[in-house]
């Protein structure tokens, strides 16, 4: 996606192979829209109402540092995955104000994420929430199998019970 951007656009997310996300101005984002289309290749709109991770928030990103000094940031308790390195976070990475906003405005490795967490193979992943997006997503990581992937709530089409559905899930689960 990398060459198509311009000078207007950003690369939002590196969600999975041959999946990534564009952010920026709107009408950039329909140039970039018809020239995929007009080239073949499919693109879906994401429905918000804010450019993430893209220039369009380099007026805020001061702010934003000045108020991340102005609170304590702990270390974490448990281990977790940066969306912004694709690797565990450090520690001094989770107590420098610098890093989230860099975080705030810089592209989602999503898809080096899941590489990160495939190096343990026998993990199972939990999507929590409405929706399947982060699930599809690892699903299409070539290092994960499709059963060791689970989605907490039921797509608003399944015609299951939700809380058959969910107790599936928990079966499935242990």
């Amino acid at each position: 996606l990398a060459p198509y951007l311009g000078d207007a656009l950003d690369l939002a997310g590196a969600n999975a192979p041959g999946l990534s996300v564009a952010s920026g101005p709107q009408g950039a984002l329909d140039a970039l829209e018809a020239r995929l289309a007009a080239e073949g290749v499919e693109c879906k709109r994401i429905p918000i109402d804010i450019a993430a991770h893209s220039r369009m928030l380099d007026p805020i990103l001061e702010r934003f540092g000045a108020y991340l000094r102005s609170i304590p940031l702990s270390p974490p308790t448990m281990p977790f995955v940066s969306n912004r390195t694709g690797i565990f976070i450090t520690d001094a990475e989770a107590t420098d104000p610098d890093y989230w906003v860099r975080h705030l405005r810089g592209t989602v490795r999503f898809a080096d994420c899941i590489t990160t967490l495939a190096g343990e193979p026998q993990r199972v992943y939990l999507e929590v929430g409405p929706g399947k997006a982060l699930s599809s997503l690892t699903q299409a990581h070539g290092d994960v199998p499709g059963q060791q992937v689970l989605s907490s709530l039921r797509h608003p089409e399944e015609a299951v019970a939700d809380d058959a559905y969910f107790l599936g899930v928990l079966g499935r689960l242990w």
